[in-house]
């Protein structure tokens, strides 16, 4: 007997059409497509909605200012309330997460440990090897962990990585090591990456682009100004396009040296849109995806919320935020991630030096797309659900288990009701953090039901059940045949 029937739904086929038709469920698998007339366990009707697959919020960070087991609790929620089926989360070593510089292999067994029973999303993990033993031990993490994912911070390398996050501590404070972290140490990584790649082939390595000289000196320019520019323009400025486009020329020189693919984060100006363009066009063999975040579509530098929006790359002008919508529009942007950080009103000060970068907004994936993407712009559902979910899965491991709404794959669905209006408000929320930068938008299809692997995890605007999310191991997924 089935489970669970969606009755009447129109469900979002990624990057093929939308179609009115039923889904059943079973074990925790897709295992109906069509009209479905078979007893069933439970129904639920959906009509009038329509039926995506789960988001795989593919940049999260879990336990970066907070406990793992309490953040995972508290921001899995938040995105599962968004329909977000999948949280692929960023971890280093150094200053936050869990203070320590110790090897992974010896590291990512606690990080595992804190995080089992927290989760109300499936989840893994992407590691940033931030020492020469992290490099060492890729090949491991790979084959015993299935972590097929890395990261490299363009912006900390270098003897100004200090300046460029901490306000000015020691960069052995902050990174808790003497490792040079360098283009020579990104080198190395992606060398290991590309050796690798005849086994695993969803490897890839994601690069933060920014770069810290061109941040430098830019800092310092603006910082000894009598310039009168709000909190967020000074950030912009002293984070400017270019030093975006100087790191993504940066990496993608050395991933053509060492093959290894690349996936470059958060983009956030027009200017480094134009640059990936450009080496795309003249390097065909370049292997290069794009990600960009809710915040660099949906706000700009004249954002009245100031440092309560620092984030890093800087949320930037109105200009860009219009570019990067048009490259979504000429899908030259291949996944949507919302680098969701829980912070608070405590960490963010009133000065943009000192404030903490990063804030949340998983659980507005949906309808920051839905409004902006959808109804403004008139991007098809079946392009947002491929951003959202099969671009993300092909790319980082998961593709033929999540992703795609198929018979055999997980049955991970986010029902969104388009017709569904709400000003936002971080109080009506689920993630733990006190503010949101996105208050006040008027934001449309929001999400009504969250469906992971046939549970039922959010309905009627509540978290539903325990923490059912399952550690994904990516090298050992059971593929839909």
């Amino acid at each position: 007997m089935i489970d669970l029937i969606l009755k009447n739904g129109n469900v979002v086929f990624p990057n093929r059409f939308v179609r009115k038709t039923d889904i059943g469920i079973t074990d925790g698998k897709i295992t109906h497509l069509g009209l479905v007339q078979e007893e069933a366990k439970d129904k639920l009707d959906v009509s009038g909605k329509y039926v995506f697959p789960g988001a795989i919020d593919s940049h999260f960070h879990v336990g970066i200012y907070r406990p793992i087991p309490e953040d995972a609790q508290s921001e899995s929620s938040s995105a599962a309330s968004g329909g977000v089926t999948t949280i692929l989360s960023y971890f280093r070593t150094g200053r936050y997460y869990m203070d320590s510089s110790e090897p992974y292999l010896s590291l990512f067994p606690r990080v595992l440990e804190h995080s089992e029973g927290n989760f109300y999303s499936d989840y893994g993990y992407h590691l940033a090897p931030m020492r020469q033993v992290h490099v060492a031990e890729i090949p491991s993490l790979v084959k015993d962990y299935g972590v097929t994912t890395f990261k490299f911070y363009m912006f900390l390398r270098g003897s100004e990585k200090h300046e460029a996050v901490s306000g000015g501590h020691e960069e052995k404070t902050y990174l808790l090591s003497d490792d040079p972290y360098d283009l020579g140490h990104l080198y190395s990584i992606m060398k290991e990456i590309a050796k690798l790649r005849n086994k695993v082939n969803s490897l890839r390595l994601s690069i933060h682009a920014e770069d810290p000289e061109i941040i430098r000196t830019h800092s310092e320019t603006v910082r000894s100004s009598s310039h009168i520019e709000s909190a967020l323009e000074q950030l912009n400025n002293s984070r400017p396009a270019e030093s975006e486009r100087f790191a993504i020329l940066q990496a993608a020189y050395l991933s053509l040296h060492t093959n290894c693919p690349i996936n470059i984060l958060h983009l956030s100006s027009a200017l480094g849109l134009k640059t990936i363009e450009d080496l795309r066009s003249t390097d065909p063999l370049l292997d290069i995806i794009v990600e960009t975040a809710p915040h660099y579509l949906l706000l700009d530098d004249s954002n009245k919320w100031n440092t309560l929006a620092k984030i890093y790359p800087p949320i930037r002008s109105s200009n860009d935020s219009r570019a990067l919508w048009n490259g979504i529009i000429n899908n030259q942007i291949d996944t949507i991630g919302s680098d969701h950080c829980c912070s608070k009103v405590e960490y963010k000060d009133t000065d943009i030096w000192s404030a903490r970068p990063g804030f949340g907004s998983s659980e507005l994936l949906f309808p920051a797309l839905m409004t902006h993407g959808h109804l403004k712009r008139r991007i098809g559902l079946e392009r947002i659900a491929a951003m959202l979910s099969k671009n993300p899965a092909t790319y980082f491991g998961l593709q033929g288990v999540k992703g795609d709404i198929e018979i055999g794959y997980d049955a991970d669905l986010a029902i969104c009701d388009l017709s569904e209006q709400r000003v936002v408000n971080h109080n009506n929320m689920h993630s733990a953090q006190d503010f949101s930068p996105f208050d006040g938008l008027n934001l449309s299809g929001w999400i009504t039901t969250t469906i992971l692997r046939g549970h039922i995890v959010y309905e009627d605007n509540k978290v539903k059940g325990g923490p059912v999310g399952k550690y994904l191991n990516r090298s050992n997924l059971r593929r839909a045949t």
